[in-house]
């Protein structure tokens, strides 16, 4: 072979291999997360024709008691005994109703604790997901710097809320025949290590872990997309006020508040916008549309000693059960059966 020859197979085979590497290069950045920005809020002018659905009477009680029996255990987060017990009353309550669970358990080689998700899911017709989630882990409220920061705390409406929420809502989802499969995910880790919220740095623990699992198996092929989120955090206040979170899908922010105003619960939601770092944000940066259900903005007891059941209340579950009830069939419409 000539040496002009060899010279041109060589750089031929180089281009191509800097080709190869550049493409493999731009098809992992492309399954990075990505950075998710806050947007404008909705015009609230714009409402859904949507039916509204109501929950049975006495769902936001039946919440009420959950949360009652969840507060009992005391803190919830990871290594103390109330949170093993939690756990454990979750898959009892689910298991009871017919319903199987997956704990998925793992040690987080950096802080060395271990976390625990669970994941309940209820078929249906399709094999789509749409999510439907909770945060069961408490704020770490002891060995703080601050003293101000230790105190006894039983994180009623913060934590404790969305997991009776849905184990309230499991029953009706059960009885409920429904293209999509629904899952119920109960996420640990969410509240930050540090008392500062940190850029999440130490937070979020449970959503990343399956945010990136899914991301993974997706690639694999190895599961059904979750086409849709929606994150239940903080949800049962007396004064209950849904804040239009700002991080979220427009279109479920869009349905959201179409839900509010069919069930006559709009003056518990969106009345103020801003954005919160949640359970949800995981999933927006691998590109599942989320929204982020959370009275946070203008909430006098979070991450205090007065996050107790006596400020919570049964009506203001009881709205919020209305108004997912009525989102989902449009999730449904629009995230599953009109894509396909």
């Amino acid at each position: 072979m000539r040496w002009s020859t060899i010279f041109a197979v060589t750089v031929l085979g180089l281009g191509a291999c800097i080709g190869a590497a550049v493409a493999d290069k731009r098809a992992r950045t492309q399954d990075e997360p990505k950075p998710v920005r806050q947007q404008a809020a909705i015009d609230q002018q714009r409402v859904l024709p949507l039916e509204p659905v109501r929950a049975p009477a006495d769902l936001g009680e039946r919440a009420m008691a959950h949360a009652r029996a969840l507060c009992e255990f005391g803190p919830r987060y990871a290594g103390v005994p109330g949170w093993s017990k939690q756990l454990d009353y979750i898959e009892a309550t689910l298991a009871a109703l017919g319903i199987d669970v997956r704990r998925d358990t793992w040690t987080d080689r950096k802080e060395l604790l271990t976390f625990s998700n669970l994941t309940a899911t209820l078929p249906g017709k399709r094999k789509e997901r749409v999510v439907l989630a909770c945060h069961h882990d408490t704020k770490c409220t002891t060995g703080h710097d601050d003293p101000a920061h230790n105190f006894h705390f039983v994180g009623a409406n913060d934590g404790a809320s969305g997991v009776a929420l849905l184990l309230a809502l499991a029953p009706v989802l059960k009885a409920t025949e429904r293209e999509a499969t629904i899952e119920l995910v109960f996420f640990d880790g969410e509240e930050s290590l540090d008392w500062r919220w940190n850029e999440a740095a130490r937070a979020l623990f449970g959503s990343k872990r399956l945010a990136k699992r899914h991301r993974d198996a997706l690639l694999l092929g190895k599961e059904p997309r979750i086409e849709a989120l929606i994150l239940l955090d903080m949800v049962g206040r007396k004064e209950l006020h849904i804040q239009e979170e700002l991080y979220s899908t427009e279109l479920l922010r869009r349905i959201t508040w179409s839900a509010a105003v069919a069930t006559g619960h709009r003056q518990q939601f969106f009345r103020r916008a801003e954005a919160a770092a949640d359970d949800h944000k995981p999933f927006l940066e691998v590109g599942i549309p989320a929204i982020d259900l959370i009275d946070l903005n203008g909430n006098p007891d979070w991450h205090t000693a007065a996050d107790t059941l006596d400020k919570m209340s049964p009506q203001s579950l009881q709205a919020v059960a209305d108004v997912v009830l009525t989102m989902l069939p449009a999730v449904e419409k629009a995230y599953v059966t009109e894509r396909k």
